[in-house]
């Protein structure tokens, strides 16, 4: 009996041994979890309970015109930000942020859920806050632990001239976005530059984020700084200096105000263009810091498509201006003696088709020169039918007709040049006629272009064949240092298979286009100024005819192109000349002889 006894109390004594063992061991595992296992996590919270981590944003660098002129510049503005792990601790944060800023606490928190980035890390739930919010906010602030508010740079807009399609805008990065480009530092709720130079030159512009560190208490309240970590200064960005002379952009803007249609002014020589206008156009100053979703839906749903830009993006048919590129292949090949003459009665007969001439009693017998000049459609109409589309489209071709300029703006357009598999294409083959030759001699049909091909190719008139390529990147300067950087642009290619005297014969008769007495240009005649150009008149299926003027003027070592489309604007001796006048006019009184940039930028 007393050996069982024995046998049950050492048998309770293991067992009792055993379980507290089992107890220690699971103790000792869960401790080891705790210290060794999760300790960079558990670690991280502590860290965040203390201290807390103050992003400090970045200034973009200054963008200057060719003069030093500022054309954007930086401003502050107050938001808010919260800790969503130190708010989720108190209910009642919500409601009184909603009373102090006047937000639907609803839509806060869709702003949080928008904006997330971890429960730890702050997040932008209001921005450009006045005065009298800040000041509530200051005085509150023991109530809304985890608030905080901060001050971050947006971009403001000095000067005088809009520029909203050259400079483009801002937009707030989003996960999608993330995806992308996370790997070059950005962050969700970012500003990142998504159309124009801000977007072209992002990574020259933009700066780097610093970082301070703030002691927090239990409460999500700064009671100080961390002496063991060092704060990291933000960087601005390098500014930023294009070929824009704002005192020529503005101009050119005032002059096209209230119409539809785009100018150009570029430096034949280089490619940098010195104005580019798009009209109807928008306030740059929407987009200042993150534009809100009513504004956005607004621009995008106008009517008047401010958004689109008309000098890149827009593709037209080029009317008359484009009889040169006929009048070259006639002359290198040998297709029509330019001393001929044909007889204009105002209309051509193919068929029993009728093709009219914007003269309706008829030019009389014209030459070649003559037809350039008086913008004779009968005269070209004839010598086309000399040759076949192949011949016409390779001499368009040279000038790089239905391919990008590679202007450095985003959302170019290319165009289109008809060849002849591209009318078998749409057409079928034998499908098309001599009908379709007939139209696209004067720019009609299915050629189209945008007024910044049409630039180049006027500049390339100019050159006798060099084709520079446009652009509005100048230099920079690297930030905290004198050191400016030149961009580098691809050399003008030169159409070496056009010869001098048929870019003399093209020269003299764009100059008596403006000139003579009877040339269509008349209307941009500057007094002792060189001017050349030619008129357009392109049809229009949806209302009247759009007015184009292309031309070049030559003032000392200066050689400037100029492009003027007139939407709907009716002849193009009429509106786009008298609007080209006004602009080389300007040029002449206003800008220096040499436009080399080392002797013209004040700095």
């Amino acid at each position: 009996m007393f050996y069982l006894q024995n046998n049950a109390t050492s048998l309770h004594r293991n067992l009792l041994i055993l379980g507290v063992f089992t107890l220690f061991l699971i103790l000792g595992i869960r401790l080891y979890q705790l210290q060794i296992v999760d300790y960079k996590r558990f670690a991280g919270i502590a860290e965040a309970n203390r201290i807390r981590v103050v992003t400090q944003p970045a200034p973009r660098g200054i963008i200057y015109d060719r003069n030093g002129q500022i054309i954007v510049d930086n401003k502050s503005q107050y938001n808010v930000n919260l800790i969503p792990f130190e708010v989720d601790k108190n209910d009642s944060v919500y409601s009184l942020l909603s009373h102090i800023l006047n937000i639907p606490e609803s839509e806060i928190q869709r702003r949080v859920k928008k904006n997330w980035r971890g429960r730890f890390l702050p997040l932008r739930i209001a921005e450009d806050i006045d005065f009298e919010t800040l000041t509530e906010l200051e005085e509150r602030r023991f109530e809304l632990p985890g608030v905080m508010y901060s001050l971050e740079p947006i971009r403001s807009f000095p000067s005088r001239a809009n520029l909203s399609h050259v400079l483009g805008y801002l937009r707030e990065i989003n996960k999608e976005d993330l995806q992308m480009i996370k790997n070059y530092g950005y962050r969700s709720g970012d500003l990142i530059g998504w159309k124009g130079v801000e977007r072209e030159y992002e990574s020259i512009l933009r700066g780097k984020r610093g970082f301070d560190y703030v002691q927090v208490n239990v409460y999500g309240q700064e009671v100080g700084k961390v002496r063991d970590r060092h704060n990291v200064e933000s960087q601005f960005g390098n500014d930023l200096y294009i070929t824009i002379d704002i005192g020529l952009q503005a101009y050119a803007e005032q002059l096209l105000e209230d119409k539809k249609g785009a100018a150009i002014v570029m430096d034949a020589k280089t490619g940098e263009i010195l104005a580019i206008v798009s009209k109807p156009d928008y306030s740059p100053g929407l987009f200042s810091g993150i534009v809100e979703s009513d504004v956005w839906n607004e621009l995008l749903n106008d009517a008047e498509r401010p958004l689109y830009d008309r000098a890149i993006q827009g593709t037209y048919p080029p009317g008359s201006t484009f009889k040169i590129v006929a009048v070259l292949a006639s002359l290198e090949e040998n297709i029509l003696d330019p001393e001929t003459t044909v007889r204009c009665r105002g209309v051509y007969k193919l068929g029993r088709r009728e093709f009219k001439c914007w003269k309706e009693i008829g030019h009389g017998r014209m030459n070649l020169f003559d037809a350039v000049v008086n913008s004779c459609n009968v005269y070209f109409y004839t010598l086309v039918r000399k040759m076949d589309v192949s011949l016409w489209a390779t001499y368009a071709g040279k000038f790089r007709f239905g391919e990008l300029t590679k202007v450095d703006l985003y959302g170019e357009s290319q165009g289109i040049l008809p060849d002849e598999p591209f009318l078998d294409n749409k057409y079928g083959k034998g499908g098309w006629s001599e009908g379709n030759k007939l139209n696209l001699v004067i720019g009609q049909g299915d050629l189209l272009v945008t007024p910044l091909q049409m630039v180049r190719f006027t500049g390339a008139l100019a050159t006798h064949g060099k084709l520079a390529t446009p652009h509005l990147g100048l230099e920079y300067m690297e930030h905290g240092t004198n050191r400016f950087q030149r961009f580098a642009f691809s050399s003008a290619d030169s159409i070496r298979s056009i010869s001098a005297s048929s870019w003399e014969f093209v020269e003299k008769a764009m100059y008596d286009v403006v000139n003579s007495k009877t040339g269509t240009g008349r209307a941009a005649k500057v007094r002792g100024l060189d001017v050349y150009g030619k008129t357009g008149t392109a049809q229009n299926p949806h209302g009247e005819a759009h007015s184009w003027f292309i031309g070049y003027s030559k003032d000392g070592d200066r050689t400037l192109a100029i492009t003027v489309l007139i939407e709907h604007g009716g002849s193009g001796g009429g509106e786009a000349a008298v609007t080209a006048r006004q602009i080389f006019s300007y040029c002449q009184k206003n800008l220096p002889k040499e436009t080399d940039v080392k002797e013209v930028t004040a700095r």
